[in-house]
């Protein structure tokens, strides 16, 4: 288990990053596109959307750094990296999928960067143990 914890911990901060890199590209998106006369930023939805967005990207970036600092102080955090790495990971995906939504019809389009993105991002949730396993190896940590 000690073994696995930096791989995991290396997606959890992969997926953070990934996140953080298709929000960008999406609020240029919105700021950019209009429709109605007026940029999709403008609307109270896509507001709302872009805004709960950002809070999940920096709750996840909060924990994944202080994840990083512990396991450089050496400390046992293989329950918090399982975490970690379900939680950013399902994060990540469900940011891409709204993020994907916003671009409308030119997110399914594979020369948009959000459309790989959006691809890319599903095998995070496999990779390092699927998310089931590591929902198991938090449920027996915490003595289930």
């Amino acid at each position: 288990m000690q073994n696995l914890q930096p791989e995991r911990l290396v997606l959890a901060v992969s997926a953070v990053a990934a996140a953080e890199m298709v929000f960008e590209l999406t609020l240029r998106y919105c700021r950019e596109r209009s429709a109605f006369g007026k940029p999709l930023a403008k609307f109270q939805h896509i507001r709302f959307e872009l805004a709960e967005m950002a809070t999940e990207i920096r709750l996840g970036r909060t924990f994944v750094d202080k994840l990083v600092a512990d396991h450089l102080e050496g400390k046992e955090v293989v329950t918090e990296v399982s975490m970690a790495k379900y939680w950013t990971t399902e994060m990540a995906f469900r940011v891409a999928d709204r993020c994907l939504q916003l671009h409308g019809g030119y997110g399914c389009c594979e020369e948009y960067p959000i459309a790989r993105a959006w691809r890319d991002l599903r095998i995070t949730r496999i990779l390092g143990g699927t998310n089931e396993i590591m929902r198991g190896i938090i449920a027996r940590r915490l003595g289930l």
